[in-house]
C-alpha cells in the first residue's frame, strides 16, 4: 500500500496540496480523477517521488520513500510519465529491456531472467511481434503499449501511470485501461493511473480518488463516489448516472454545464 500523509506539495514558489492525505489500497486500479488544475499529476509525482513535499509523508508499506535508495525503489515502484521521449533509432526490445536497470549492477549482469521479463512484458502488452521495429515508426497506442511494456519489465507490485490514455483514440484508450484491471485482477499488481475520462474511470476502477484544487473530496468504489451531485459539484457538469445491468458499474452521461458565471460550491445545489 502507498499513501500521502499530511503532504504539502507544490512547484518553486507555488503550492498544490496543503494536509494532503491519499490513500492507495494493495491490488486495486485506483484511478485519479478531477477537473484541469486539480493536483492530480501533483500527487501522483510526489507517490513517485518525482516531488519532495515540504511536510509530511509518502509511505510504502509504512515505510517513508525519502530513506529508501533509488534502486530499492525502482525495483517496488514503477512509473509511466507523460510524454517520455523516445531515444532516437531505438527498437521496441531495447526500450522494454531499460526497465531492467533496476535490477542490474556491477556483479549482476543480463540474465535468462531479465530476457524473461522482457519478453513477458511484451506479450501482456501485445508488442512481442513489433519487437524489432524502431519505437519512432509507431502508431501512439502502439508507442503507449511499448512503454508500459517497459514499466512492466521492472517486475514492480506497483505501477503508477500518468494520463497513459492521453491523445489516444477511443480504441487505444480501451486497451491500455482493460490491461491495467487485467494486470491487477490477474497478476497480483496495485496500479494508479491519473485520468481524465469519468466515465472510463468508473467503468476500469476498482478504487477512485476524486480531487479538486489540490484536495481529495471523495475517494471509495466507484458505485459509491460516482454521484449527480458530486460531478455537478465538482466538475461543473450536470449529469445522470446510471447502473450497467451486465457490469455493475456507474455510466456516466454529461447533459450540460452548470449556469455560466456561477461558482461551483461543493455541497450547494442551487447551481
Amino acid at each position: 500500500m502507498i499513501e500521502l500523509r499530511d503532504v504539502t506539495v507544490g512547484y518553486g514558489g507555488t503550492r498544490v496540496s496543503s494536509g494532503l492525505d491519499l490513500v492507495v489500497p494493495e491490488g486495486s486500479v485506483t484511478m485519479i480523477v478531477g477537473p484541469n488544475g486539480g493536483g492530480k499529476s501533483t500527487a501522483l509525482r510526489t507517490l513517485a517521488r518525482l516531488l519532495r513535499p515540504s511536510s509530511g509523508a509518502v509511505l510504502l508499506d509504512g515505510a517513508d520513500i525519502r530513506g529508501m535508495r533509488t534502486t530499492e525503489l525502482a525495483t517496488r515502484l514503477g512509473l509511466l510519465a507523460q510524454q517520455s521521449p523516445v531515444p532516437e533509432g531505438i527498437r521496441v526490445a531495447e526500450l522494454v529491456a531499460r526497465g531492467r536497470y533496476p535490477h542490474q549492477g556491477p556483479l549482476r549482469r543480463w540474465s535468462r531472467d531479465d530476457a524473461a521479463a522482457v519478453a513477458e512484458a511484451m506479450e501482456i502488452t501485445g508488442v512481442a511481434e513489433l519487437s524489432a521495429e524502431p519505437v519512432d515508426r509507431l502508431s501512439g497506442g502502439q508507442r503507449q503499449r511499448v512503454w508500459i511494456a517497459m514499466v512492466l519489465a521492472q517486475q514492480t507490485p506497483l505501477l503508477l501511470l500518468d494520463e497513459p490514455t492521453t491523445f489516444l483514440d477511443l480504441a487505444h484508450q480501451l486497451e491500455v485501461l482493460e490491461l491495467c484491471r487485467a494486470l491487477a485482477a490477474e497478476r497480483g499488481r496495485t496500479v494508479v493511473a491519473v485520468v481524465h475520462d469519468l466515465a472510463q474511470a468508473a467503468r476500469f476502477a476498482t478504487h477512485l480518488i476524486v480531487m479538486r484544487q489540490g484536495a481529495v473530496v471523495a475517494s471509495g468504489p466507484p458505485s459509491e463516489v460516482v454521484t449527480p451531485q458530486l460531478i455537478r459539484d465538482v466538475f461543473g457538469v450536470e449529469a445522470t448516472v446510471g447502473i450497467d445491468a451486465d457490469s455493475g458499474v456507474p455510466t456516466v452521461v454529461a447533459l450540460r454545464t452548470v449556469r455560466p458565471g456561477r461558482p461551483v460550491v461543493l455541497g450547494d445545489d442551487r447551481a
